[in-house]
């Protein structure tokens, strides 16, 4: 405001002369010099006034208050459509590598449109989650993001936000088909664990698997997805089986696996003989697979939902002195490290693609298409899928990148 003000004073000097000029004119008799230097004055008000102008635009674009301190400067940016929308994040959590990677992808993502972004973490915690989700509704987000903690207890949130006129777009973690949402944005989780099965069956030739699987959390549909995926690729590539029947086996045997801790598909020598929870972290990954080693003893291939569980994993395995004896996969996620072991031809043999950049990306593109563009959820599937792809040592070294986020 000083500096508008002050501004003001330099216009009102200039018109003064430039008026003082004038009455000159009046008495005196015009000359060049005169006509030259009235030209000269009537360019520095014009100039004056412009600058004035640029001036009480920034001090008012500057006095703008936003709707919460979460709100940036990127809020005063536009894209090229000349708009510039707010975008909150809500995570489940930040607690593995994978999360906080997908979350500085969507920020960089929603930063470089010029707009607004905010995200908040639900530490996995379902209260905390419609917390959060109702912070980004009072405030009259135009978009939310969401990684749900549990794919049916976040649906009244999601209604909630969708009657207040904000979409919502889930990632990561699908939620229930009922969700009045645009669609979920993720991998192809079941397509990349077929993959992974699907060369893991390769590996162990006729032998047969004796194995225990890590699973992520209980509910979400996403473990679901990629331990079914894992099931029905080593099931067909033993077997002989078409795909078709190899899904229908690998359901039956999942459905085993939830009813018993166990299951089993005798005509592919595939085992599933335990079964821990270690909740996507390597810290919780490496207790769980203690545990499952006090149970199983002849194992020879332990299978996860994600890489980070495993890596916590293969800390319990070499600490048992079993290194030589245990093949590890994953259906997920390509986390960097995971690829380098995969490269350098150790006991981990394969993962599936679960890149955070891609699913930003993706996901953005969705928004995009909504706040721009009109679309609606009448547009979209259900579930939005990037392509499937399984990291094996003959192909990890072309992906592998140390300077990698995730």
């Amino acid at each position: 405001m000083r500096r508008y003000k002050k501004m003001l004073g330099i216009l009102l000097t200039v018109a003064m002369s430039v008026s003082m000029l004038s009455a000159c004119g009046g008495t005196t008799k015009s000359s060049d010099a005169d006509t030259a230097a009235k030209t000269e004055a009537q360019a520095e008000t014009k100039a004056a006034e412009t600058k004035a102008a640029e001036t009480k635009e920034a001090v008012t674009e500057s006095a703008k208050e936003t709707a919460s301190e979460a709100v940036t400067e990127a809020e005063k940016k536009a894209d090229a459509s000349g708009k510039s929308f707010k975008v909150g994040y809500v995570n489940k959590t930040l607690n593995n590598p994978y999360f906080v990677a997908l979350d500085a992808a969507l920020k960089e993502e929603v930063e470089s449109r010029g707009w607004s972004y905010a995200s908040l973490d639900a530490s996995e915690d379902i209260s905390k989650e419609m917390e959060n989700m109702e912070t980004f509704v009072s405030q009259n987000y135009d978009c939310i993001i969401m990684n749900c903690v549990d794919s049916e207890a976040c649906l009244p949130a999601i209604a909630n936000a969708t009657a207040a006129g904000i979409p919502v777009i889930n990632v990561d973690n699908a939620c229930d088909t009922s969700a009045d949402n645009i669609t979920t944005v993720c991998s192809d989780n079941l397509r990349n664990g077929r993959a992974v099965g699907l060369y893991v069956g390769e590996q162990f030739g006729k032998d047969p698997i004796v194995s225990v699987l890590l699973s992520g959390v209980k509910g979400a549909v996403v473990s679901q997805e990629r331990r079914t995926g894992l099931m029905c690729g080593i099931i067909e590539q033993r077997t002989g089986c078409t795909e078709d029947e190899a899904w229908a086996a690998a359901k039956t045997m999942e459905q085993e696996l939830m009813d018993k801790g166990k299951a089993e598909n005798a005509d592919a020598d595939f085992k599933i003989n335990g079964q821990g929870w270690g909740n996507w972290t390597a810290d919780e990954g490496l207790p769980a697979m203690e545990d499952l080693l006090v149970a199983n003893k002849d194992i020879n291939l332990v299978l996860g939902e994600n890489d980070n569980m495993l890596l916590g994993a293969m800390t319990a395995i070499e600490n048992a002195g079993l290194t030589d004896k245990i093949k590890l996969a994953a259906a997920a996620d390509g986390q960097k490290e995971a690829i380098k072991l995969i490269a350098d031809n150790t006991g981990y043999i394969a993962t599936g693609d679960n890149n955070p950049k891609t699913v930003a990306a993706m996901a953005m593109q969705v928004a995009d298409d909504v706040l721009l563009n009109g679309k609606t959820a009448d547009d979209y599937e259900d579930i939005t899928r990037t392509p499937p792809l399984c990291y094996t040592i003959e192909n990890a070294k072309d992906y592998y990148d140390e300077n990698a986020a995730f």
